[in-house]
């Protein structure tokens, strides 16, 4: 993808508006990533194939951007949607925040993004078929057909499923603020602008997004999840001064070399790869900065309170104690059929504990450096690690 960078961003985002019959406005806070993710791609490192691919996925990123836009400009009754007091989970990777989503997703008040809907983002959605729409059978027949040679699924470090609930990141793409975009290779300049930039009003689109989902879908109380919520509180009680936080805790030694496994997986970098030595520092120095950031925030006791804390070994050893005292903390009430779900949630879950351990000295990574980056978040939330 050689040429003008500025001419390449031109161009593709006038193409995407075009095929979206989105005519323009809405606010350009996007661009910044766009920029720097396509500085990133050109800069002659990448597979021919990974150029292709991130080329698709941009291209797509900005067309459901645009498409989303042009629903809600078409139908102004969007716009009108409350969204009130959602709940944002906002562990570090790794820390159970799946596992904790998909269980709370099984109480019928509860409202999640599922995978299907966001997969289908800007495209038209009937409320009266929404729980029966063809599109969830189509995604899970992709699922189960990629599921064998899919490494991220058969080593059980993550499930997939048309109805299981979907990460915020897939909202925060369509202002390319996200980790998501620097996922299936080394993006270093992406990477170093995620850490440390704020773009203004992050949590603005995220919010379009609910009330799009809400009008075209299930209502309920909103439950979200991201481990990169961490980087901007502030922003979130911006967008949602009623919001609460769920903030998922485990020793940083186990997340930092569990994530870095993960990272490495995806971009098939096997044991032994160098490109491992790349993913260690990257990975820590990214989730280092975003604890720092969430540390900062919660020095605000008005942002603090809002926040319960739970530990990642309390969620595996009884997971449903642990719900009924969040239930209990939030102010909420555990219905008896919610409880009766999570139980069965419970013995059959979709996500499972993998049995596969990752070492921080396979990514260059040491308990030192770990404790260099994560030493005040120790110290603060020792009892829950």
């Amino acid at each position: 993808m050689a040429g003008d960078g500025a001419m390449d961003v031109a161009g593709l985002v006038s193409q995407a508006m075009a095929s979206a019959g989105f005519a323009g406005g809405e606010g350009d806070e996007y661009l910044a990533g766009l920029r720097v993710l396509l500085a990133d791609l050109e800069d002659g490192s990448h597979q021919p194939e990974l150029v292709a691919r991130m080329r698709a996925t941009i291209a797509a990123t900005l067309h459901k951007r645009f498409a989303l836009l042009a629903q809600r400009a078409a139908r102004p009754a969007i716009a009108q949607e409350a969204i009130a007091r959602p709940i944002f989970v906002i562990g570090l990777p790794r820390t159970g925040t799946s596992a904790l989503v998909d269980l709370l997703s099984q109480d019928p008040g509860a409202r999640c993004a599922q995978q299907w809907e966001v997969a289908h983002l800007g495209e038209p959605m009937d409320p009266a078929s929404w729980a029966d729409d063809p599109r969830i059978a189509t995604l899970d027949a992709r699922f189960r057909a990629e599921a064998a040679s899919n490494p991220v699924v058969a080593l059980g470090l993550h499930t997939y499923g048309a109805t299981l609930p979907d990460e915020c990141n897939s909202f925060l793409s369509l202002n390319f603020w996200s980790p998501n975009l620097s996922v299936f290779d080394h993006f270093p300049r992406y990477v170093e602008w995620l850490r440390h930039s704020r773009i203004s009003s992050p949590y603005a689109m995220h919010r379009k997004v609910l009330q799009h989902l809400q009008h075209s879908g299930g209502r309920g109380q909103w439950v979200l999840k991201s481990p990169f919520h961490v980087f901007d509180l502030p922003g979130i009680l911006d967008a949602y001064p009623d919001a609460v936080f769920i903030q998922t805790h485990r020793d940083p030694v186990q997340l930092i070399a569990s994530n870095c496994g993960l990272h490495a997986t995806i971009r098939g970098e096997g044991p032994g790869d160098p490109r491992r030595l790349r993913t260690g520092p990257e990975q820590l120095a990214l989730w280092g900065t975003g604890l720092q950031r969430a540390l900062a925030a919660r020095q605000d006791p008005a942002v603090d309170q809002r926040v319960v804390d739970l530990s990642h070994r309390d969620l595996l050893d009884d997971p449903l104690g642990v719900v009924r005292r969040l239930y209990a903390l939030l102010g909420d009430t555990l219905s008896a059929e919610a409880e009766a779900r999570m139980e069965r949630w419970i013995a059959a879950p979709a996500q499972h504990l993998s049995s596969v351990r990752f070492s921080l000295a396979e990514f260059g990574l040491t308990d030192a450096a770990v404790d260099a980056a994560f030493g005040p978040y120790r110290s603060r939330f020792a009892r829950f690690l």
